[in-house]
C-alpha cells in the first residue's frame, strides 16, 4: 500500500545571520577572483562518452512524501543517502528515513510523515528533525546528524526491534555561544551541524558544528577536535587550532587513508584532516572558477559542497555547492564526469557529457557492481535522486 504525507509547515532552521554571512563570503571571493567571475576551464575523465545519468527515484511533482517504487516515490528534500554491503540504502529526509530495498522499492522506515520533534523510541513512534544526515555506525545501527534539533542520534535494534535514541546534545538547551560545549549525552551542546554525519570502524561519529570539527563516541562522549580553531583561513597546521570557513556547507568523508576529507565551503578548497598525525592541509585548491586540472590549480564555480570516496575506483567524487557539474579526483587532477556546461539544457536519461547539474550533490556509490554513482540535482532533477552509470559494466552486474 502506498502512502501519500504532504509536507507539514515549520521546521525549518532560524537562518538569522546565515544570509548575510553567505552574500559577504561571494562578495568576498569576487574580490579575490575566486567564484563564478573566473573563466570555467572543463576536463572531462577521459571516458567521458561512455558515461550516461539517468533518474534513479522521485515522481515528479509528488508534493509530498510518497512510498513505493523507485520512480513512483515522493520526497520534498535532496536529503541524505547512505548504502550497507547488501546493496540497500536510507534515505534521511524532511523528518523521515526512508528504507530502500535492492529492487528501488521505498518505504518509510524511521520517524513519523509530517511530523517534526526529537522524541526517541521505537522507529514508528520516534519523532526527527527536517533537515537530518544518515551514516553506518560501523556496528550494525545508523548515526542521524539531527540539525533541526541540534543533536546526533542513533538507529539500531534493541531486543529484535529498531529504536531511535539521543546519543549527544539536547534541544532543549540553547545553542552554544564563543566556543562549544563539550560533555557526555546531553551534557554537550551543539550550534549548527553542516551536510553529514560519518562514522570510523570503532564506531565514532564525526560532524562540522558550525567550524568545529566533533568527535561523539559510542557512548555519547563528545569531544571538539579543534577547540582552538573557528572561522578563518586555512592555513595547515595543528588539529588544535585549525579554522574552517563551512557555512552550510562542511560535507566530508573518510579516505582510504583513515583520514577525513573536508569540503571547506568557503575557503573554496578541500581539506585533510590527519586524525592520527593531528594535522590539517589543503589538499585541493583553492583555485578561481570552475577548473578542472591540477589539484593544488583546480577550483569551483561556487564552493566546494560535498565529498565522497569510490573504494572501487580509487577516487573521490565532489561538487560544488552551486556548480553544474560532478567531478572527479584522482592521482592529483580534477576532472568532469557529467555536466560542467551551463548551456545543456538537457537534464535526464543522456549522455553524462550533456547534462546539466545545477545545485548538484553527489550521495555515493552502490557497493555492489557495477558501482553506479548516486546524486541528486536541482536543475530538472527536483526531488529526484540520479545516477551515473557506464552501459558496459552493467553486463552481469548484480547491482544498480
Amino acid at each position: 500500500m502506498r502512502r501519500r504525507v504532504s509536507p507539514a509547515g515549520g521546521g525549518l532552521l532560524p537562518f538569522k545571520g546565515i544570509l548575510a554571512a553567505i552574500w559577504a563570503g561571494t562578495l568576498a571571493a569576487a574580490a579575490a577572483g575566486i567564484g563564478g567571475a573566473a573563466e570555467s576551464q572543463i576536463k572531462y575523465v577521459d571516458d567521458i562518452d561512455q558515461w550516461r545519468a539517468e533518474i534513479f527515484a522521485g515522481a515528479a511533482n509528488a508534493g509530498g512524501q510518497l512510498e513505493g517504487p523507485a520512480m513512483e516515490a515522493g520526497f520534498s528534500h535532496a536529503g541524505s543517502l547512505c548504502f550497507v554491503p547488501s546493496g540497500e540504502a536510507y534515505f534521511a529526509t524532511d523528518g523521515v528515513i526512508f528504507h530502500i530495498s535492492k529492487e528501488g522499492t521505498f518505504r518509510f522506515f524511521a520517524g513519523i510523515p509530517g511530523t517534526y520533534g526529537c522524541a526517541d523510541g521505537p522507529v514508528e513512534k520516534a519523532t526527527l528533525g527536517r533537515q537530518i544526515s544518515i551514516c553506518p555506525d560501523g556496528k550494525d545501527g545508523f548515526y542521524i546528524g539531527d540539525r533541526s534539533n541540534r543533536c546526533v542520534r542513533r538507529l539500531s535494534r534493541k531486543d529484535g526491534r529498531w529504536m531511535v535514541e539521543t546519543v549527544a546534545g539536547d534541544p532543549a538547551k540553547p545553542e552554544w555561544k564563543g566556543k562549544p560545549a563539550d560533555g557526555a549525552g546531553r551534557e554537550a551542546v551543539f550550534k549548527y551541524l553542516h551536510s553529514n554525519v560519518i562514522a570510523d570502524a570503532d564506531g565514532n561519529a564525526y560532524i562540522m558544528d558550525n567550524n568545529f570539527l566533533r568527535r561523539v563516541s559510542p557512548g555519547g562522549k563528545v569531544e571538539t577536535l579543534n577547540p582552538q580553531g573557528g572561522p578563518g583561513k586555512p592555513d595547515d597546521g595543528p588539529l588544535e587550532s585549525a579554522k574552517f570557513s563551512l557555512i552550510m556547507g562542511g560535507g566530508m568523508c573518510f579516505g582510504p587513508d583513515g583520514c577525513i576529507y573536508v569540503a571547506d565551503r568557503w575557503n573554496h578548497c578541500i581539506r585533510k584532516v590527519d586524525l592520527a598525525a593531528k594535522q590539517v592541509v589543503v589538499v585541493v585548491g583553492p583555485g578561481g572558477g570552475y577548473r578542472d586540472g591540477p589539484e593544488k590549480n583546480c577550483g569551483f564555480h561556487d564552493s566546494p559542497g560535498h565529498i565522497v570516496y569510490d573504494p572501487y575506483r580509487k577516487r573521490f567524487n565532489t561538487n560544488g555547492v552551486d556548480d553544474w557539474g560532478l567531478r572527479v579526483w584522482q592521482n592529483g587532477e580534477m576532472r568532469t564526469i557529467a555536466g560542467g556546461n551551463t548551456r545543456n539544457e538537457k537534464c535526464m536519461e543522456e549522455p553524462a557529457k550533456d547534462s546539466r547539474m545545477g545545485w548538484c550533490g553527489v550521495y555515493g556509490v552502490h557497493p555492489l557492481p557495477p558501482h553506479d554513482i548516486y546524486f541528486w540535482s536541482g536543475h530538472g532533477w527536483t526531488n529526484r535522486i540520479g545516477r551515473l552509470y557506464r552501459p558496459s559494466d552493467r553486463k552481469g552486474g548484480e547491482g544498480r
